[in-house]
């Protein structure tokens, strides 16, 4: 029978642990927005390329629930294409669709991707229907704390009974 050694449980629980921390630390959660048929409503669209510098090559897409291509910005180009009811506002760090009058082909999942020469990443924004005076904060899915905590316990736990 294989036994490992203390080194070897040493480096699989800081394996774990940083496989927790990086769950309970990355981006990737879908920001719901709830609003109703007829509304403005603003979607927010934050990177981190900016948060250190200015960034001179950027690009942004803006594309609907159906993969429809909605906006198209590019920071050192000057350049700005939208489809008629949707405008963007850029601001170092958020770039932020706005849908003029929310319509039935609105709801759903609208994708924001942000691209610097080599770099990508995407933000993923759920438009929601609600009915009646319903008003909320835009917040992320899930209870990712929870979970990572209750993992991070157990991996404490087992380290303290195994030394």
């Amino acid at each position: 029978m294989w036994m490992r050694t203390r080194v070897e449980w040493s480096g699989t629980a800081a394996l774990c642990f940083g496989l927790v921390l990086s769950h309970l630390f990355t981006e990737g959660s879908v920001v719901t927005v709830q609003c109703r048929p007829g509304e403005q409503v603003n979607l927010p669209c934050p990177y981190h390329y900016e948060d250190h510098g200015h960034v001179s090559q950027l690009s942004v897409q803006w594309r609907s629930p159906n993969n429809e291509l909605l906006c198209h910005y590019i920071k050192h180009k000057a350049f700005q294409n939208c489809s008629s009811g949707y405008t963007i506002v850029y601001t170092p760090g958020n770039i932020t669709l706005t849908i003029r009058q929310l319509n039935t082909n609105d709801f759903g999942v609208h994708v924001c991707s942000v691209g610097k020469r080599h770099e990508f990443a995407d933000s993923s924004i759920e438009v929601v229907r609600v009915s009646g005076f319903v008003t909320s904060e835009p917040k992320a899915r899930g209870n990712q704390l929870g979970q990572t905590w209750t993992l991070f316990l157990l991996l404490t736990l087992s380290l303290i009974v195994y030394l």
